[in-house]
């Protein structure tokens, strides 16, 4: 392939200081070079990438001055167009004016910001009618903020590991170190604080801004406080010394009062092992994993508290997690999967908010991973994941332009969410009369997804839950498609909550799941009921196990003996009364009984309760976001998976509460529901089994756990460990990606015997 990558005039490369954007393009121009390409550079004359062939441009001087930035334009344009069909991909990281000669041209376009986004200009090129053009941003919350229409990807920005060396074991008196640019909207003076409150050294690295308000900021507020034992500081830094200094710290901080784009300085300490501690601004909640890589917080207390907490991460590990995510070799396919031919188009249809369905969600992200455009279509199912999922939007953890809410909510769109009730009434009032009815009849949403999946065409449409079928079937006819039903429940085995409902189900199954590509189910039992219906169709079972960057380290013990339930919602069928009564048979035991979820009628809080002679050790605990459930249930000894033989799907059923509770280190009580035991035969040592209607014999198995703590701490650690090898999704998907790969590809393609081997499918390119 033969790529140009543009950037603004006055830049030399390589760079004679920081330079943080300059860095990214020599760096990506290199692994570009690495991996067979031709690759061209449009740079201020005086530049020199080795490897590369440079066009210059301009004048060193950056900022450049009005003028020298506005003949730049006109060279750039000139160019541009004389070579227009001399390139096979375009890169700009410069003004987006400077495409306005191409955008109509079919050659590839990618337009990268690193800094805020324009939203006038984008509207702008969008009204010009493009060919070929697409918008990146280096941060999702740096996207979500311009909040503008296009063909809209985010790349995270990379450094090179191999010029870092993984520390871990640093000295007793290791320092804490802040690496930036002195300004106040970088936070130094916090980081002076947080070191004085904690009582660690502290270096300062960086250069002393020019502009006169912040030079008065340095010597008024910083200046006083540097006393060159406690609080050092020690200038720039060129990339040998920041390899050092960062290596050796205990942490860096990053208590930025800004919302920055990204923060490459954050990943540099990353791969020393260095774990980073920041103010949760920006790109911040994006690049930190919470205790992996480091603590994300919201003041200077918090951050004092994470300091303290520091001895939980893992070096090595941090250094392992930001590779698979910030190396330069990442960066460098992503751009080019962004625009490859073989890249396909894949729509995600589910009848739940994306933090109801962790499911699915595992699946968009491993398939962005994979280079795919995915598309995610899902419903309003409940206030507590409507506040996370726009939480997430708002703070960049999902990027707005992949998803789509359809049927409306109570809150931002309630006259569509009336008419989607109103319709979901008629349906189940008519489902008697037509086929359609009874489809539209499957959710509340089943109508509007079937209105809106018909507009985005894909290679692949993967279908949760029942409401979504008959949308994705319409989809997958028009444009000739493949599709996937996932069957993380065994809907004809569910609870009926009005009458029919089950007929329905089976009319519903019987008239599409014959015809789709392929099932997927979330247990070994759900795949055998299916398959005694379905005995011709492709099925696999891939377990709702979740990744092992989740997995906690192992929780100090506590003479309390502290056990945890969680599911989207508490109420009956549970087995909450079971977990109650039990404790009633275990007077003069220290032992908490904590249930997560939300809490849809006060009176049957009330009613729990009741049932207990001792309700002050009986807790309840708001719903958190998915990928903090791990840790909140890794404050507990005991987790507690209650399933109630009220259907058939809950008798074969695996919850993902399991799959928590292993990576958690939790030791798990399961009732006796066949799906449970089976799983608990085939990994014992992680548990016990109770009946699920006997209070008396699930008191006995916890009785045993309290007075045996070192059995207890053996099934605690044994969890970790089957996490850790086994029942995790980074195993889990390994059968799930080649089922992926067949339906898009062929059983016989490049693509997929790339995949067989653990690589990405785009691992040639």
């Amino acid at each position: 392939m033969k790529i140009l990558i543009v950037m603004d005039p006055g830049i030399i490369i390589p760079v004679k200081g920081y330079g943080g954007i300059e860095r990214i393009i020599e760096m990506l121009a290199k692994e570009h070079v690495h991996n067979g390409h031709e690759v061209h550079l449009l740079l201020t004359n005086g530049s020199y990438v080795e490897g590369c062939v440079v066009h210059g441009i301009g004048i060193e001087g950056f900022p450049p001055n009005k003028w020298d930035a506005r003949k730049a334009i006109p060279v750039i344009w000139k160019f541009l167009w004389i070579n227009r069909n001399e390139f096979d991909l375009i890169h700009n990281f410069g003004r987006l004016i400077y495409l306005l000669p191409v955008l109509k041209h079919p050659v590839k376009k990618i337009m990268t910001y690193q800094r805020e986004i324009n939203p006038r200009n984008i509207k702008w090129t969008n009204a010009l009618l493009h060919k070929n053009l697409t918008f990146t941003g280096c941060s999702q919350s740096l996207v979500n903020r311009a909040n503008v229409e296009g063909n809209w990807e985010t790349v995270f920005n990379a450094c090179n590991f191999s010029d870092y060396n993984l520390q871990t074991d640093i000295a007793a008196d290791a320092p804490l170190i802040f690496l930036g640019r002195i300004e106040k909207i970088k936070g130094c003076h916090t980081a002076i604080r947080v070191a004085l409150a904690t009582g660690h050294k502290l270096i300062i690295a960086g250069n002393i801004s020019t502009l006169p308000e912040e030079r008065e900021y340095y010597e008024k507020e910083i200046v006083p406080l540097i006393d060159g034992e406690q609080i050092k500081y020690i200038g720039t830094v060129n990339d040998e010394e920041k390899n050092v200094w960062l290596g050796k710290a205990r942490a860096m901080l990053f208590p930025i009062e800004w919302n920055e784009p990204f923060g490459i300085v954050m990943v540099e300490a990353m791969a020393c092992g260095t774990p980073v501690i920041g103010f949760n601004h920006g790109s911040v909640n994006e690049v930190i994993d919470e205790g992996i890589t480091g603590f994300k917080v919201m003041d200077e207390k918090e951050m004092i508290e994470a300091v303290n907490r520091l001895k939980q991460i893992n070096r090595a590990g941090c250094r392992e997690q930001a590779i698979t995510r910030f190396d330069v070799t990442v960066m460098a396919k992503r751009y080019l999967h962004i625009t490859s031919n073989r890249r396909k188009r894949i729509v995600i249809l589910t009848t739940h908010q994306p933090a109801a369905n962790p499911r699915a969600m595992k699946e968009y992200e491993t398939l962005k991973e994979e280079g795919h455009a995915v598309r995610f279509l899902y419903a309003y199912n409940a206030d507590w994941s409507y506040k996370i999922d726009e939480e997430k939007f708002r703070k960049g953890l999902l990027a707005r332009q992949d998803f789509l809410e359809v049927g409306g909510n109570p809150h931002s769109s309630p006259i569509r969410y009336f008419f989607s009730r109103l319709i979901f009434w008629l349906s189940r009032s008519l489902e008697r009369w037509s086929s359609f009815n009874r489809d539209m009849a499957t959710a509340r949403t089943a109508f509007s997804l079937w209105v809106t999946a018909i507009r985005y065409p894909a290679d692949l449409y993967i279908a949760h839950y029942l409401g979504s079928l008959p949308a994705s079937m319409r989809a997958k006819k028009k444009y000739q498609s493949k599709l996937v039903f996932d069957a993380e429940d065994f809907h004809s085995g569910e609870q009926s909550y009005f009458d029919r409902q089950i007929e329905n189900t089976i009319l519903v199954e019987d008239d599409y799941l014959p015809h789709v590509n392929a099932i997927t189910t979330a247990s070994p039992l759900i795949t055998e009921e299916y398959r005694s219906n379905y005995p011709r169709q492709n099925m696999l079972t891939v377990n709702n196990v979740f990744s092992k960057k989740y997995l906690q380290p192992p929780a100090p013990p506590e003479a309390t003996l502290r056990l945890f339930w969680f599911s989207q919602n508490v109420g009956l069928y549970r087995g909450l009364e079971t977990f109650v009564m039990a404790l009633n048979h275990l007077p003069g035991m220290d032992i908490s009984l904590t249930l997560l979820g939300n809490v849809r009628s006060a009176g049957y809080r009330q009613y729990l309760l009741s049932l207990s002679v001792n309700p002050e050790k009986i807790f309840f605990r708001e719903p958190v976001a998915p990928e903090e459930i791990f840790s909140t249930a890794a404050g507990y000894d005991v987790g507690l998976a209650g399933e109630m033989p009220n259907c058939r799907n809950k008798e074969i059923c695996i919850s993902n509460k399991i799959f928590t509770y292993l990576l958690a280190g939790n030791c798990i009580l399961a009732s006796d529901m066949p799906g449970q035991q089976e799983f608990m035969r085939q990994h014992n040592n992680l548990g016990f089994v109770y009946k699920h209607d006997d209070a008396k014999d699930l008191a006995q198995k916890i009785a045993l756990l309290y007075d045996n703590r070192p059995l207890l701490q053996q099934c605690k650690e044994m969890s970790l460990k089957v996490a850790a090898d086994n029942l995790n999704w980074e195993k889990e998907k390994k059968k799930w990606l080649p089922l992926v790969h067949k339906l898009l590809y062929g059983e016989h393609t490049r693509a997929n015997k790339i995949n067989k081997s653990g690589a990405n499918i785009y691992e040639h390119y």
